[in-house]
């Protein structure tokens, strides 16, 4: 794929596959797509960014992809609202995400299944551990991570949203969301 070439690389478990995947980001990346590729490896896909703070109406097309798609509609916690099929040359495949994964067709991946996304971009990011007195206990660098990716959108969305209201029920959301992250 020659998505290889990029930095905007991940990786996405979901319906029991592992995919690798191009995160097509800016709009140029997002309307290219898959777009006079022949095939796409078993294994490869690629994932859209469409709205990551809630589901939009987004609309795809095929046209220039020889080959059927799965199109798989996500919410911004990556579980699938959706899952439609792209044959070439389709005019108008439409529907509600924040985030759309294409793979090939007849994927497996089914409405209600959750995704695991892991992407490659974050080399430059350290993570101090600190101790009660402050002192470094450890760090975290070059992508460890201590929680999911989709688990520390959802602690953000949660944070952001108890932030604004300041209403007890939202603090009360994010701290029992915490705890059932670490509770594991």
């Amino acid at each position: 794929m020659e998505a290889r070439k990029s930095k905007n690389i991940g990786t996405i478990k979901l319906g029991g596959q592992e995919y690798d995947i191009f995160i097509a980001k800016s709009e140029e990346q997002k309307s290219r797509g898959l777009q006079h590729f022949k095939s796409l490896p078993k294994d490869e896909g690629m994932l859209f960014v469409i709205n990551e703070s809630n589901p939009v109406e987004t609309f795809f097309h095929m046209h220039n992809v020889p080959f059927p798609l799965d199109m798989i509609f996500m919410d911004d916690e990556f579980k699938v609202l959706d899952v439609k099929r792209g044959n070439p040359e389709d005019d108008k495949i439409e529907g509600i995400a924040s985030y759309v994964l294409e793979v090939n067709a007849d994927s497996g991946i089914k409405i209600g299944d959750e995704a695991d996304l892991e992407d490659d971009d974050n080399e430059e990011y350290v993570m101090k551990v600190l101790s009660p007195d402050g002192t470094v206990q450890m760090h975290l660098e070059g992508g460890e991570r201590i929680v999911s990716r989709r688990e520390t959108l959802v602690l953000i969305k949660k944070a952001l949203k108890a932030a604004e209201s300041k209403e007890d029920k939202d603090y009360k959301a994010l701290g029992k969301y915490i705890f059932k992250v670490l509770k594991g």
